[in-house]
């Protein structure tokens, strides 16, 4: 086994639920689903922070199921690096995706 230094360590790592995205929503919310075309809320997050220079220090990552399952919602989890506790949320991806986004600067590291 071979120990690596992550470079999200600096700041933290997001998780986005890919269960609630591709197959709740979908099987139990079809209107949601439509409204939501093919909308990837990690893909957007990861875009707004390579746009804003904070991609490397925090990654957004999909996690195949976080066990919090909320009708029509995306569960996403900020955990920032050096053992701070994790912050847990349920989100509209579409309504709250800047929210989203700028929870993650917030808690993780400024916009630069």
């Amino acid at each position: 086994m071979q120990e690596v230094t992550p470079p999200w360590l600096r700041s933290g790592v997001v998780l986005v639920c890919d269960k609630c995205s591709r197959t709740r929503i979908p099987e139990e919310s079809p209107e949601i689903a439509a409204r939501l075309g093919d909308f990837d809320l990690r893909a957007w997050l990861k875009s707004e922070l390579k746009a804003h220079g904070a991609w490397g220090p925090i990654r957004v990552v999909s996690a195949s199921c976080l066990d919090i399952c909320a009708k029509g919602r995306v569960t996403v989890v900020i955990a920032p690096a050096g053992g701070a506790a994790p912050e847990t949320f349920v989100v509209d991806p579409l309504d709250e995706r800047q929210a989203v986004y700028d929870a993650i600067v917030a808690r993780l590291g400024s916009d630069t």
